[in-house]
C-alpha cells in the first residue's frame, strides 16, 4: 500500500490548520506514524502478522490527543438506579457455540471528536436489540442520552449505567434530536415508539473466549474494550493488546472461528466499514480486553417510527 502524501491526505479528509506551524507539526505526526504503518503493512503483506493499517481521521493526531478525545469510557461507574429489572442469565455462554454468528444490525455512526463513545455504545445496543428482536430499523438519538443522562458527556460513561435512566421512558428518534459532539440541555423530540424494559448480561465479567462467542448465538452484546492501539487498524483481524485496562465501549455483533466482530463509532471510513476483526484468544482479557468486562443488551419493546 501507497501511503498519501501529507498535503493529498489533509484534501482528502477536509484537514484546516490555523497556521504554518500547525500545518508543520501535523505533518510531523503524520509522517511519524506513516513509518510505523508501513513497517506494519510489511508484515501484513509478508505473512507475519494478520492485520493491516490505513490513513484516517486520526493520521494527524498524536497518541495522546487520540485517547483523549475519543476513550471515554469509565469502568467504575456501575448502575446506580435499581428500578430496572436486571436479568443476569448466563445460560446461553456455558453452551458450545457452532460455525460462526454475524447479526444484521444499525448502520455505523460517527462520534465524532467528543468522547461520547458510551452514548454510541448504548444506542447500538437499543437498536440492535430492536431490530433483532422486533424488526424495527429506527435510528435513535446518542444526544438524548447524553443530554438527559450526564452532565459530562463527552468525558466519558458507560451505557449500562445510562439504561436505568432511560427505563420506560420514550427513546427519542435521531433525526429530531440530533447530534452535536457536545454537552447539551436535555429536551425532547420525535418518540420512536421504543422502550427499554429490562437488560441483561449474558457474558460475565472475565469470561471465556467460548463464552463469548456463545452468548453473541443468541444477541449481540454492548461491550467494553482498550482501543489505545485502534487508531490506524485499516482491516483484517486484529491481534494486538490483551490489556485488562479498559477505555472504549463497542458493540460485538458475531464471531467466526478466528475473530469477533465489532461495531465502533467512528465512521464507516475507519476500519471495515466502521467495523474492527479481534482475534479471538482466551490469553489474558482478551484481544483489546474484550473479556474483561463481560456483555449485556437492553431488553426493547414497543412499535417504532422507522426514521
Amino acid at each position: 500500500m501507497v501511503f498519501p502524501t501529507f498535503a493529498a491526505y489533509a484534501a482528502t479528509f477536509g484537514k484546516t490548520y490555523n497556521s504554518n506551524d500547525e500545518w508543520s507539526a501535523r505533518q510531523a505526526i503524520y509522517e511519524a506514524k506513516i513509518v510505523d504503518m508501513e513497517a506494519q503493512n510489511a508484515k501484513f503483506d509478508a505473512g507475519e502478522d494478520t492485520w493491516f493499517t490505513a490513513v484516517n481521521q486520526f493520521t494527524d493526531w498524536s497518541d495522546e490527543e487520540f485517547v483523549q478525545h475519543m476513550l471515554n469510557f469509565e469502568p467504575s461507574q456501575s448502575i446506580t438506579n435499581s428500578s430496572i429489572p436486571v436479568i443476569e442469565d448466563y445460560s446461553d455462554s456455558l453452551k458450545a457455540s457452532v460455525g460462526d454468528k454475524q447479526w444484521s444490525v444499525s448502520p455505523v455512526k460517527d462520534q465524532g471528536s467528543c468522547g461520547s463513545c458510551w452514548a454510541f455504545g448504548a444506542v447500538a445496543g437499543m437498536e440492535g436489540s430492536a431490530k433483532v428482536k422486533l424488526g424495527s430499523s429506527a435510528t435513535l438519538s446518542e444526544q438524548y442520552v447524553m443530554d438527559c443522562t450526564s452532565s459530562a458527556a463527552c468525558s466519558g460513561g458507560r451505557a449500562d449505567s445510562a439504561y436505568p435512566q432511560l427505563y420506560g421512558k420514550a427513546l427519542y428518534t435521531q433525526s429530531s434530536y440530533p447530534y452535536t459532539a457536545r454537552n447539551g440541555n436535555c429536551h425532547t423530540g420525535t418518540d420512536s415508539g421504543l422502550r427499554i424494559s429490562s437488560l441483561t448480561r449474558s457474558f460475565p465479567k472475565s469470561g471465556s473466549d467460548s463464552q463469548l462467542a456463545s452468548a453473541l448465538d443468541s444477541n449481540p452484546l454492548v461491550v467494553a474494550v482498550g482501543a489505545s492501539s485502534w487508531s490506524s487498524y485499516g482491516g483484517g483481524v486484529y491481534s494486538g493488546s490483551t490489556s485488562c485496562s479498559l477505555n472504549h465501549q463497542v458493540y460485538a455483533t458475531g464471531y467466526d472461528s478466528s475473530s469477533i466482530k465489532v461495531k465502533n463509532s467512528w465512521g464507516s471510513s475507519w476500519g471495515e466499514g466502521g467495523y474492527i476483526r479481534l482475534a479471538r484468544t482466551s490469553s489474558g482479557c482478551g484481544t483489546s480486553g474484550i473479556l474483561a468486562d463481560g456483555g449485556f443488551y437492553p431488553t426493547m419493546s414497543g412499535g417504532s417510527v422507522e426514521v
